[in-house]
């Protein structure tokens, strides 16, 4: 490797680092620019590897001094970054969500932020954008790297260039080979963890190893040529990739070809060389690392304190705060800490131990205080404590990769010789608790049989998740079967799975998660998609009609109206922000009748039976207690917990809709009903229908 300075590679990080920003931004155009980061990679492997080597070679290596390197380059700006980072969030953020980040800022001063993540969430998924430390897992990547690497080159650097080379490669093949599994089998583990990251950066360090004390010299055209072809490969990952592609894996290899055809080649003299050296380009490279720092919080402190979506202008700005912000911690933190005569060795590594020690100290501090609620005034606790007082046990509901036996499913009033069944998806759990309490007076038991977003339809799945369908079937089997069970309460969130789109209020409440679709088990492919809901439709009325044929008394809920808006976090935010509201937090009832129309054509399909009762949320808080709207509050009582799942007020509400609709069916006499609400207690419904009537009147 060469000594000099080469600006076309501060150039190239400068390829690296803007479609990493823009890609963040949420910029279509760049549905690539995540690729930036293995750009990153190879730079990087490629320049500290050509620093070790020289060093081996001429027998100055020290691993004291690169960690001090790495400790000047990496510590000051990430713990400048930090630092403001929780000041902001002290302010800021909920408690669930300060926790969370109080979380990450642990694994981020480990370097194990990648495993933190990756255990944690989906890179590409919605609430990622709200991770302000979540970009950090390159660093920590980068970081469990060079622990291993500088030992391997000490251990392997004096042997001959050729054969030296040759052990890398076999390294680099080995890792690529491992992430093109890994790309299908394990895409998460694929993205995040080392193993599967380390053939990128071990490309780079081929090429530094391979160029040591001299440069590749082709002709003139061959560098326009090799350089062209490199740059048209970054681009065509950075505009043409998109979350569909398996990554990293062979698919990576076109940016990492790009990369290294670049600093092979590229040079003062080539088209691409002149391009990446372009003062505009080495500038934004200098500052780059602050860059990629500074960008993702920027971002999610954005959306944090913002109520609607944020436009692309916006998005640009902020971009051009995240750079502005970079020069500053570049010029004022970066520079000084690289500087020997201003910061010597024993400062340098007593100053990173300190930091590290009290950022892990302010993360275990923020995580097992739960996000230290105290930090606001009463009225906002009061409203932070919805979201975590949901229901019982929400551990007791399977989800991907964890189905429960049924012989494991949670029982309450575990006295009771009759059953009643609660069956659905996540939105049945928060009517376990209020169900449990009002049976309990009358010898019941209540047995949850809950699979997240997993419907209470026999014979049909997840479109992702077959595991749904068999824990469905067995559970109908169970109702069947067990003379104990009298009653099946079912709920399911129909309009997400039936429309196979994530819920837009269209008033600035929209939901980023993925949404899934409903599909017959036996016909997982099925395209046509009025078929594919009648199918379906067809299942959930062949399971109504065999438990209630069997006897069994059933309760099948129409769906709830969703909301769009995390409700507590929203009426938060209003609060900390000085926002007045002049009405009840509420969405529209004719989007709500659009988005259920068919569901509830599919349920209205089940013929009635004397041991069928269907229930309708939305005679309870739609245009009942405001006119042509559905409510989420009453007064200060919150509705939801979320965007989507009934809070305690919520459920009671409607499970005292339930017990009353029965006593009106004959299936239970007004003593037992009377009975019932006593033993509810403090969660028995205090909004009876007369007291909500009154409400609403007033």
């Amino acid at each position: 490797m060469t000594t000099h300075y080469r600006p076309e590679v501060d150039g190239l990080r400068a390829v690296a680092v803007i479609p990493v920003i823009l890609f963040h931004a949420g910029f279509e155009s760049f549905s690539g620019g995540y690729v930036g980061v293995d750009i990153f990679f190879v730079i990087s492997g490629y320049l500290i590897t050509g620093i070790i080597y020289n060093e081996i070679v001429e027998g100055k290596f020290s691993i004291a001094n690169f960690y001090e390197r790495r400790a000047r380059r990496i510590l000051p700006a990430l713990f400048f970054v930090s630092i403001v980072c929780m000041a902001v969030a002290w302010v800021w953020m909920l408690p669930d969500e300060f926790a969370s980040l109080s979380q990450s800022l642990i694994a981020v001063n480990l370097f194990i932020s990648n495993i933190h993540f990756w255990q944690d969430m989906d890179y590409f998924a919605g609430p990622a954008e709200m991770k302000p430390f979540l970009h950090t897992w390159s660093l920590a990547v980068e970081e469990q790297f060079y622990l291993f690497f500088p030992l391997f080159m000490l251990l392997a650097g004096w042997i001959r260039k050729g054969v030296l080379i040759s052990v890398l490669a076999l390294g680099f093949f080995a890792s690529l080979a491992l992430s093109e599994y890994a790309s299908t089998h394990h895409p998460s583990a694929n993205f995040y963890l080392l193993p599967t990251r380390a053939w990128e950066l071990l490309a780079g360090a081929i090429v530094a190893v391979y160029l040591h004390r001299h440069r590749a010299q082709p002709p003139l055209w061959v560098s326009h040529l090799g350089g062209v072809a490199g740059m048209a490969l970054l681009l065509y990952a950075i505009f043409t990739f998109d979350q569909s592609i398996p990554f990293p894996g062979l698919w990576a290899l076109i940016p990492v070809l790009g990369t290294v055809l670049i600093i092979l080649v590229a040079g003062e003299k080539d088209i691409a060389g002149r391009v990446l050296s372009l003062k505009p380009m080495v500038g934004i490279g200098l500052i780059s690392y602050s860059a990629y720092l500074w960008h993702q919080p920027v971002f999610a402190f954005a959306r944090e304190r913002s109520f609607g979506p944020i436009s692309d202008v916006d998005f640009i700005l902020l971009s051009i705060l995240s750079l502005l912000l970079a020069w500053f911690s570049w010029h004022y933190i970066e520079l000084p800490f690289r500087n020997r005569n201003q910061f010597t060795r024993p400062q340098i590594f007593k100053g990173a131990l300190a930091m590290s020690c009290l950022m892990i100290g302010v993360g275990f501090y923020g995580t097992y205080s739960q996000g230290i609620p105290w930090r606001f005034n009463g009225e906002i606790e009061n409203l932070v404590m919805v979201r975590s007082q949901k229901h019982i046990n929400s551990t007791c509901q399977s989800t991907p990769g964890n189905m429960r036996p049924l012989e494991e499913a949670c029982v309450y009033n575990e006295s009771g010789d009759r059953t009643v069944v609660v069956w659905g998806d996540s939105q049945a759990t928060p009517l376990v608790g209020p169900v449990a309490e009002r049976v309990d007076a009358l010898g019941m038991k209540v047995k949850q049989f809950v699979y997240t977003n997993c419907l209470p339809i026999a014979g049909y799945t997840r479109s992702d998740e077959p595991e749904c369908g068999r824990h469905n079937n067995q559970v109908l089997e169970y109702i069947l079967e067990d003379d104990s069970v009298e009653m099946v309460i079912m709920l399911g969130r129909y309009p997400l799975q039936f429309e196979g789109v994530s819920f837009n209020n269209g008033e600035g409440g929209v939901e980023h998660d993925e949404a899934v679709r409903a599909v017959p088990m036996d016909r997982l492919d099925i395209e046509d998609e009025e078929l594919r809901i009648d199918v379906v439709g067809s299942l959930l009325q062949e399971t109504v009609e065999k438990m209630a044929n069997a006897g069994k008394r059933v309760i099948l809920i129409y769906p709830v109206p969703e909301v769009g808006w995390d409700v507590p976090y929203l009426l938060v935010k209003e609060k900390i922000f000085g926002i007045e509201r002049f009405a009840p937090l509420s969405t529209s009832y004719d989007i709500f009748k659009q988005r259920a129309a068919t569901a509830y054509e599919q349920i209205s399909r089940i013929v009635e039976h004397d041991n069928l009762l269907k229930i309708e949320p939305a005679s309870i808080f739609c245009d009942t207690y405001l006119p042509s709207r559905c409510a989420t509050q009453i007064e200060d009582e919150l509705l939801y917990y979320d965007n989507n799942h009934l809070s305690v007020s919520g459920a009671s509400m409607l499970v005292a809709r339930i017990f009353e609709e029965m006593e009106s069916k004959g299936w239970m006499s007004e003593e037992e009903l009377k009975l019932s609400m006593l033993s509810g207690g403090s969660h028995a419904i205090q909004h009876d229908e007369s007291e909500f009537l009154q409400r609403e009147a007033r």
